[in-house]
C-alpha cells in the first residue's frame, strides 16, 4: 500500500519526538542504582552514597553521560568519592543532605584524600547543574568544634586536579566547614547559584548548648567556623552572578605552588557581578610562604557587599621558611554598605580557632597592637578602583606591611570609605612605598 505524503511526514514526526524525548531522557538515577529517597538513617546514607559512586561509574562507561538526583525527593549521605571520570553531567534536582551523625563519618585520617561530602578528583569536563540543593547540616560540627575543640569537618564540595569544571544553578547551604573547596584546577566556571549559612538554626543550637555571647544583655552567636564560600586555587577561573551569605569568606583564592599540575601560581581569575552579605571578604589568602606560594592576576569587579565583616581581604600567614609572593590583585567597582568591622584588611591574618594559638595577630588590632607582619610574602601590585563603603563601624581599614620587604605599587582612585569610626577616622597604613593615591576619601597616608 502506497503511503501519502501527509502520513509520511507525520510519521517522521512521531520518530523525531521519540529520539527527542530518547535523548532528554538519558541518564542515570540515583534511584536505579538503589538509592533510598526520604529515609534519614545511617544505612540509607550509606547506600545512597554507594548508588551515587556506582551511577558515575556507569554513565563515565557509557554514552548515557548525565547522573540524576531526582525533584522532590531527599537524600541523606555520608562521602561520595569520584574519580577519572570524563564528560559527566551531575543534575541535581532533588536534595543532596549530608547525614549529621558526625560519629559515623570517616575521620580525616581514614582517607587518603581532602575529606568532602562530594569529592571529585582527576576529572575533565564535568558539569554539576540542576534546580536543587545541596544542604551540608553544619549545625552540629560547629557546636562540636566549640565544645571540643575537635575539627574532624568535611567541606561540602571538593575538587581536584581537574578542568573544564562548571557549577550552575544550584542552592549550597550549611556546609560543615568550606562550601566549595577548588584546588589545583584548570578552566573552572562558577554561575548563578547561591551559598547560604542559616543563622537562625545555628542560634536554636547555641541556646541548647547555652553558647551565646552576652554583651549587653543581647544575645551575640558565635559564628560558624571556615565556612568559606568558593575558595579556588590554579588557573583561567571564572566566578559570576553568585549570592553568597556564609559568615565567612565569600570567595578566598588560595595560592598555589611550584607542585601544581596545571601551573605554579593561582592566576588568572575573575570574580564578578555577585552579591555577598555577612561575607569576611573578598579574599587572597591566606598566603604563607612555602615552595614559592603565588597568586596573581586575579580581578574582582562589580560586586555588592551587604553587611560585610571584612570587604577587601588580602592576608599573610605565618611561617619562617619558604617563599611566597601576592601581586597584580585588582578590585573595581566594589560597593559596601555597613561594614561591621574592617572594610579593608591588607596584612597578616587574623585568626584563632577554638583550641589554638592562632596567628599572632590580635582580633582587636589596633587597639591592641599586637599583629607580626611577614617579610618572606611580599605584596605588590594592589589597585582598587571606584570603592565605596557607608556606615562602617569601626575605621576605614588596615594596611599593614613588614617593615624590612614593604608593599609596594599600590594603586588606589575613587576610594570612597565613610562612617562612624569609632576606633579612628583614618587608616592604620604601614610600611607602603612606590604607591599612588587620588581621590580618596580619607586619603591613605602612607602612600
Amino acid at each position: 500500500k502506497r503511503i501519502t505524503m501527509k502520513q509520511h511526514v507525520f510519521c517522521t514526526l512521531l520518530i523525531l519526538i521519540f529520539c527527542s524525548f530518547a535523548v532528554v531522557y538519558s541518564y542515570h538515577s540515583i534511584d536505579d542504582y538503589g538509592g533510598v529517597p526520604n529515609v534519614n538513617n545511617n544505612s540509607a546514607a550509606r547506600q545512597n552514597s554507594i548508588a551515587l559512586q556506582n551511577a558515575f561509574l556507569a554513565a563515565n562507561s557509557s554514552s548515557d553521560k548525565t547522573v540524576l538526583v531526582p525533584s522532590n525527593n531527599d537524600y541523606f549521605i555520608f562521602d561520595v568519592q569520584v574519580y577519572n571520570v570524563d564528560n559527566i553531567t551531575f543534575q541535581i534536582d532533588g536534595n543532596l543532605i549530608a547525614s549529621n551523625n558526625i560519629t559515623a563519618w570517616p575521620k580525616p585520617n581514614d582517607v587518603n584524600h581532602t575529606l568532602a561530602v562530594f569529592y571529585l578528583n582527576n576529572t575533565r569536563n564535568f558539569v554539576m547543574t540542576g534546580n536543587g540543593t545541596f544542604d551540608g547540616q553544619g549545625y552540629d560540627w560547629w557546636v562540636k568544634v566549640f565544645l571540643t575543640t575537635i575539627d574532624q569537618r568535611p567541606h561540602l564540595v571538593v575538587i581536584q586536579v581537574s578542568e573544564n569544571v562548571t557549577i550552575t544553578n544550584l542552592l549550597f547551604k550549611n556546609s560543615p566547614q568550606y562550601h566549595i573547596l577548588a584546588q589545583n584546577i584548570k578552566d573552572f566556571f562558577v554561575a548563578d547559584i547561591r551559598i547560604i549559612v542559616d543563622v537562625e538554626k545555628q542560634k536554636e543550637l547555641y541556646r541548647k548548648f547555652d553558647m551565646f555571647e552576652l554583651v549587653n544583655d543581647i544575645e551575640i552567636p558565635v559564628f560558624p567556623l571556615n565556612t568559606d564560600g568558593i575558595d579556588p586555587s590554579g588557573t583561567n577561573v571564572l566566578i559570576e552572578n553568585v549570592y553568597i551569605e556564609n559568615f565567612d569568606d565569600a570567595v578566598a583564592v588560595k595560592p598555589t605552588n611550584a607542585n601544581g599540575v596545571f601551573s605554579k601560581c593561582s592566576e588568572n581569575m575573575v570574580i564578578r557581578n555577585s552579591v555577598v552579605a555577612f561575607g569576611v571578604g573578598l579574599t587572597i589568602g591566606s598566603v604563607p610562604p612555602s615552595e614559592m606560594n603565588c597568586v596573581r592576576n586575579i580581578l574582582f569587579e562589580n560586586i555588592t557587599m551587604h553587611h560585610p565583616i571584612k570587604a577587601i581581604y588580602i592576608k599573610t600567614n605565618p611561617g619562617n621558611s619558604g617563599d611566597g609572593i601576592i601581586e597584580n590583585i585588582t578590585y573595581r567597582n566594589i560597593n559596601g554598605d555597613l561594614p561591621l568591622w574592617y572594610p579593608m584588611w591588607i596584612g597578616p591574618q587574623q585568626q584563632r580557632q577554638p583550641g589554638s594559638a592562632g596567628t599572632g595577630c590580635s582580633f582587636f588590632y589596633p587597639i591592641i597592637d599586637k599583629c607580626p607582619t611577614q617579610p618572606r610574602v611580599p605584596i605588590r601590585n594592589i589597585t582598587l578602583e571606584n570603592i565605596k563603603f557607608r556606615e562602617g563601624l569601626t575605621l576605614p581599614g588596615v594596611i599593614l606591611c613588614d617593615p624590612k620587604v614593604p608593599c609596594s605599587g599600590f594603586n588606589f582612585t575613587n576610594v570612597d570609605n565613610h562612617g562612624f569610626f569609632i576606633v579612628q577616622k583614618d587608616y592604620v597604613c604601614k610600611n607602603v612605598v612606590d604607591s599612588y593615591s587620588s581621590n580618596n576619601n580619607p586619603s591613605v597616608g602612607c602612600f
